[in-house]
């Protein structure tokens, strides 16, 4: 159908099982879309910048392209919030 939609959701080490023991300076960023398998990048486990411009999906339904831009928050890190 063309209702199908690219998703993306992140994921911390402790959810996944491939890695073991989980790392916790690391989380996962996920990108799923039927019938394909969904996708996993290991980026930093640091705080996402989530303001205007900073963390943008987009779907290009002609192209069939789907576009994640992300920044993580300058100086601050998960680990020194723990």
């Amino acid at each position: 159908p063309k209702s199908r939609q690219p998703r993306h959701r992140f994921m911390s080490a402790y959810e996944q099982r491939v890695e073991t023991p989980p790392d916790r300076n690391y989380q996962y960023l996920l990108v799923a879309c039927d019938p394909y398998e969904t996708v996993a990048f290991k980026i930093p486990n640091e705080p996402i910048n989530r303001g205007e411009g900073k963390f943008v999906t987009n779907w290009d339904t002609t192209g069939k392209v789907f576009t994640l831009t992300l920044h993580f928050l300058e100086g601050q890190s998960a680990s020194q919030e723990q």
